[in-house]
């Protein structure tokens, strides 16, 4: 057949050339040369080099002092600074002054005022919110009448197994097109033949029967069922039959008439109740309460129908036509809100009605709810004595507070402060003081209509009103000193001879219908203030010093002692509220300031540890960039402000020093770079060395590194190889002598990482990786030393030129071999 077919094409093809005018010859040639070109693809590797994922992995080892910008390209940054300045020169003293006189100030602060009543009769009443309610009706059935398939009927049998099939036209008259009997007591009766082993089989489930009675469950029964009666009978003849499906309950139905039910219709009563709060005063609420039926599968009529009750009172009521319903809240009818709200209803089914209560129908209930008025609330409040205050009591002769409330219309009111009963004073509460002792608690019932947004209280004193302290006793103020000796710090008395400034304390005092209190103050670095002060009334004590000389020769510390004199118990009278009892004690400190320092010849050391260990950083898949030489800065600068004192600073970078004098700058990018090519840890550490002389408050030393390492550099004189390894490519050990083109090329190609990086394959083959993608020819020398088991592959960074590393970038490279070989046969023609 082979031969027959090529026959046949040299005769189309000599047909052809004779058609041409072409001489052909008288004899066919023996054998025929045939020429075919085939395609093969080989790949080669894929690398998906993405720059973010590397340096998302070795943030981390930058230490906490470095940060890492990522842009494209990358940046690395660090930056120290070690300052001096007059301005920081007692920080130490100046804290612990502060915290000192805080500390001092806090013992003080008592007051007995129409304030402090007003703080204790300030907030808000919450009223309670409704929460929605979800109830899943469990287990709903549906009673249908009683079913005869067969009633009485003689049918024929033989001796053995029979099987009657019901009728297709009897099921037609199903009260429904499907459902599921849930529960179902099967009637069978066989007379006249003895009969064994009944079967039932509805749709090719069998359902084992008793001539009798007997329950079975979860029959799924279609009007198109296939139904069929199976038994033994032991001998032919004629039988007596009736079957009947008896207590049908079912849990799913598909287009159910509801009117051949017994009350021609599905009812489902539901019941909810709905907490509001313990308690036993009264609320009225306005709006509704939203109610959801969720029953799956569910088409038909619907009616729903709804009553909220509160014991035996009813606040609403409601009715729908669909799934979704409401019941209307009356806002003038209150109850007691311990009673909570019941809801009671029906929900009715009628037509043609479709349901799946094997999924537990749900009921969801939302109350969409405003309190509009409250009866007898109970709010109650109590007024503690003042802190330092173990008695306290009011004239019997004393006014009233007035209470007010917004958000509510005060309607009503009863109760008591302390003994005394509250009464009703235009639309507020009158908050008697006659003959209160404290603690005192207030007992409120209050009725109002609510407004909107909340309410609130608070307490006030009526102009014509007069509260009158008839005794207060107060105890417990300490009256221990307060003593500050702070030393002078060694460093500071090692770095300076002497240091000038201005220290300025105020002492704000209020003390208000107390006698007898004094404050004495011993201080050495204070020149105003020292002695025993009064404490009478609103008024300052003033503790200074100005433009202080401190010769740390001679003075060693600092030293200061704040001394109350308070009695154990202290007792006030007849003290209107209005005046008040009031002692507080306010230190401000208001300026510390050194103006000036005289600095010692001297020198001061730092160490601050290893920065970063380039050798952890420039590792694994980012160890290629040791290789590089980078373009970064490393800005050293050394200067002193305002002063004239000659300094020089040295910094040793991993050991190494670069010395500076005032002014100088230097760029030390060199010998970071050499630590990174180096693999090694970047230590840095500071010695500044001073003669004397002057700083002034404005002066400032200040050294500093400012390094940023930004990831793009230079490569150096040769290929710096990123990633190698190998690939099997002996297959074209078959194909090498008959290739007539090979090239390698991309099938995905994406670089956008700042690299411009070359492939190597073998000894010979290289292309360059740009941002364009590329194709390159291969010779059929280079194939052959391709074609072996373990080729060689390199990415390299090209030698002697510029690359970045940018933080989004990617490079994704999958190249492969497209190999087109030239296949030569001959067939003969025999």
């Amino acid at each position: 057949m082979k031969r027959l077919y090529l026959i046949f094409s040299v005769v189309i093809v000599a047909l052809v050339i004779f058609s041409c005018g072409i001489k052909i010859p008288e004899k066919a040639p023996e054998k025929v040369k045939l020429q075919y070109t085939k395609h093969l693809e080989f790949p080669i590797t894929t690398l998906d080099f993405k720059i973010k994922d590397l340096v998302d992995d070795f943030e981390g080892q930058l230490g906490a002092d470095m940060t890492l910008v990522k842009t494209d390209p990358v940046e690395i940054k660090y930056a120290t600074e070690v300052v001096f300045s007059p301005g920081t020169f007692l920080k130490g003293i100046e804290n612990e002054l502060q915290n000192k006189l805080s500390e001092f100030g806090g013992r003080f602060d008592l007051s007995i005022d129409t304030n402090y009543l007003a703080t204790q009769f300030h907030g808000s009443i919450d009223l309670p919110e409704l929460q929605p309610v979800e109830q899943t009706i469990s287990n709903p059935e549906i009673e249908i009448p009683d079913l005869t398939i067969i009633s009485g009927q003689d049918l024929p049998v033989s001796s053995g197994q029979n099987n009657f099939s019901i009728p297709t036209s009897f099921l037609s008259t199903l009260i429904f097109d499907e459902a599921n009997l849930k529960s179902v007591d099967v009637y069978l009766q066989i007379s006249n033949v003895t009969a064994s082993n009944p079967v039932l089989i509805v749709d090719g489930v069998s359902y084992s029967i008793t001539l009798g009675t007997k329950t079975l469950s979860n029959i799924l029964l279609k009007k198109s069922s296939s139904v069929i009666l199976r038994f033994n009978s032991a001998s032919a003849g004629i039988a007596k039959i009736t079957l009947e499906f008896r207590n049908q309950k079912l849990n799913y139905f598909k287009n159910l008439d509801a009117s051949q039910l017994d009350e021609e219709k599905i009812s489902l009563d539901i019941s909810q109740s709905i907490s509001v709060v313990s308690g036993t005063w009264k609320l009225a609420l306005d709006g509704n309460v939203g109610i959801q039926i969720i029953v799956a599968g569910f088409s038909g009529n619907i009616t729903q129908t709804y009553t909220a009750k509160s014991g035996s009172s009813t606040i609403g009521s409601g009715s729908s036509y669909s799934l979704n319903a409401s019941i209307a809240l009356d806002e003038t009818k209150k109850f007691t809100v311990g009673d909570g709200i019941q809801i009671s209803g029906t929900i009715e089914l009628t037509g043609t009605v479709s349901a799946d209560f094997r999924i537990a129908p749900k009921v969801k209930f939302t109350p969409n709810v405003q309190v509009k008025k409250i009866e007898d609330y109970p709010v109650s409040l109590t007024v503690p004595l003042p802190e330092n205050v173990t008695a306290l009591s009011f004239t019997s002769g004393s006014g009233y507070m007035l209470l007010s409330f917004e958000g509510i219309n005060i309607t009503g009111v009863s109760g008591t402060f302390g003994s005394n009963a509250l009464e009703m004073l235009s639309g507020h509460i009158k908050v008697p003081f006659g003959g209160i002792s404290l603690p005192a608690v207030l007992n409120a019932n209050i009725s109002g209509d609510v407004g909107s947004g909340g309410i609130f209280y608070s307490l006030s004193l009526p102009n014509d009103q007069n509260i009158i302290i008839a005794s207060a006793t107060i105890s417990g103020v300490s009256a221990d000193p307060v003593v500050i000796n702070q030393p002078v710090p060694a460093a500071v008395s090692q770095l300076a001879d002497s240091a000038t400034a201005t220290i300025i304390v105020k002492l704000n005092y209020d003390v208000s219908n107390i006698t007898g209190l004094n404050l004495n103050i011993t201080s050495n670095f204070f020149d105003v203030g020292n002695g025993t002060h009064p404490l009478s009334g609103p008024g300052i004590i003033e503790l200074k010093s100005e433009n202080k000389n401190f010769d740390f020769s001679t003075f060693t510390n600092f030293s200061l002692t704040l001394t109350p004199n308070i009695p154990s118990a202290i007792t006030v009278n007849n003290v209107n509220i209005r005046d008040g009892v009031r002692l507080s004690i306010e230190p401000v400190l208001e300026k510390f300031e050194i103006s000036s320092v005289d600095i010692k010849p001297q020198t001061y050391s730092e160490d601050f540890g290893t920065v970063v260990d380039f050798g952890d950083v420039f590792s694994g898949d980012f160890g290629f960039l040791k290789e590089l030489d980078f373009a970064l800065n490393a800005l050293l600068g050394f200067e002193i402000t305002e002063s004239t004192i000659p300094a020089t600073m040295t910094l040793y970078i991993s050991g190494d020093p670069v010395n500076l004098t005032k002014g100088e700058t230097a760029n030390i990018g060199d010998m970071i770079k050499q630590l990174i090519k180096d693999g090694s840890a970047l230590e840095l550490s500071i010695t500044l060395q001073t003669g004397s002389g002057e700083l002034t408050k404005d002066s400032e030393i200040r050294a500093w590194l400012d390094l940023t390492i930004p990831l793009q550099a230079n490569t150096p004189n040769t290929d710096v190889v990123i990633n190698e390894g190998t690939i099997d490519l002996s297959t074209l050990n078959q194909v090498k002598d008959i290739v007539e083109l090979a090239q390698l090329k991309f099938g995905t190609y994406s670089n956008t990482t700042g690299l411009k990086a070359k492939l190597k394959l073998g000894d010979d083959v290289t292309i360059t990786l740009t941002d364009t993608q590329p194709t390159i020819e291969l010779n059929k020398a280079q194939i052959e030393t391709l074609a072996d088991t373990a080729v060689p592959y390199k990415i390299m960074l090209p030698a002697n030129s510029t690359i970045a590393l940018n933080y989004n970038g990617q490079l994704n490279v999958a190249p492969y071999l497209s190999v087109d070989l030239k296949v030569a046969t001959e067939v003969s023609l025999k």
